[in-house]
């Protein structure tokens, strides 16, 4: 008998926010396609959220495999996030975007060697936080239904990230 879905589930990584990332941006363009708008919103708004937390735990040296448990991995980020001055709510904080793609790029400019060319950097934070001012991950528990605009927005960020993940 073939194994559960959750039992073929792999611990969160590098490597697999990236492949998942990819499969979700996918099913979300089915779910546009079908005219489910929020749905597809609520899958590119977790597109954007696995491509910068992949980008951002790179960049510190971690390995595709590491394991990014919250205690671990996602809970020091937000910590170091915050130190650094990045406004991190704490509801949703493991999964707020615009967050992500200020680490990202606060990280990143610590470096010059890393350092994103400013317009590349303005470029990240533009789209993370325009995604953060469409999604949550608490979308799921709500009947809303999104404007055909809205979800335009963040597929076309979503796509942008996705596109300049190897960049990231």
């Amino acid at each position: 008998m073939p194994r559960r879905l959750l039992d073929r589930c792999l611990p969160d990584s590098i490597r697999e926010f990236r492949a998942a990332s990819r499969r979700r941006y996918d099913d979300a363009l089915s779910l546009a396609a079908a005219g489910c708008r929020t749905g597809a919103i609520y899958l590119w708004g977790y597109t954007a959220e696995m491509i910068l937390k992949a980008a951002y735990f790179s960049e510190i040296g971690l390995a595709e495999t590491h394991p990014l448990t919250p205690a671990a991995a996602i809970r020091p980020a937000i910590n170091r996030g915050r130190g650094m001055g990045i406004a991190w709510p704490p509801q949703g904080d493991g999964h707020n975007v615009r967050a992500w793609a200020g680490l990202l790029v606060s990280v990143r400019a610590l470096n010059p060697a890393t350092a994103y060319a400013p317009p590349f950097a303005l470029e990240i934070q533009r789209h993370g936080q325009r995604i953060g001012q469409l999604w949550r991950e608490t979308l799921r528990y709500h009947k809303n239904f999104a404007y055909p605009y809205e979800m335009k927005q963040v597929r076309e960020s979503a796509e942008w990230l996705l596109s300049n993940s190897h960049a990231l």
